[in-house]
């Protein structure tokens, strides 16, 4: 009989993987330079705040907030915003991440705060590719407008707690 590999990395591989991720010139780069790791940190945080924004913009729209605004138009002008912060947010979120990988690793908010990110890219992904947006009369588009709010707002809280729970 065969038997199925281990497909988890050993503690030792994923300590390692850390510890390169650390030791990473852009890491060093972050940690050294005073003005560097403000500067990702702002953007990393302005980029969040137009990403949720403006998926909750998105998000009213379709609970019916806003009927003046047709939902297509409100998608069309939201949606471009929410994928370039999302853009932004990943690319700023991994440079600090860099920073202190172990740290946040063994933090089981910021964790959680990862899988809340997932939970409402997942969400979205059903949205969008479901297009769900065409029929927000719809229980379930409506469902997922407000399952992706609560999992937004959740995201940010949980990132906000990473600092008090262990974490930068």
């Amino acid at each position: 009989m065969t038997s199925i590999p281990n497909l988890q990395p050993s503690s030792t591989s994923k300590q390692e993987m850390l510890e390169t991720i650390e030791n990473l010139a852009l890491a060093n780069y972050l940690r050294r330079d005073i003005f560097a790791y403000p500067i990702v940190n702002a953007l990393h945080i302005l980029s969040l705040g137009v990403l949720v924004t403006s998926t909750i913009l998105m998000d009213i729209r379709v609970l019916g907030g806003g009927r003046q605004i047709p939902l297509g138009a409100a998608i069309a002008v939201l949606r471009p915003l929410a994928i370039g912060a999302l853009a932004v947010a990943v690319t700023t979120g991994a440079l600090l991440f860099s920073v202190q990988p172990s740290q946040y690793v063994g933090n089981p908010v910021f964790l959680t705060k990862l899988g809340l990110i997932g939970l409402a890219l997942a969400n979205a992904g059903f949205f969008v590719l479901g297009r769900r947006h065409l029929v927000a009369e719809r229980a379930m588009t409506r469902l997922s407008a407000a399952a992706s709010i609560l999992f937004w707002i959740l995201a940010v809280f949980a990132g906000r707690a990473i600092a008090f729970f262990g974490g930068s």
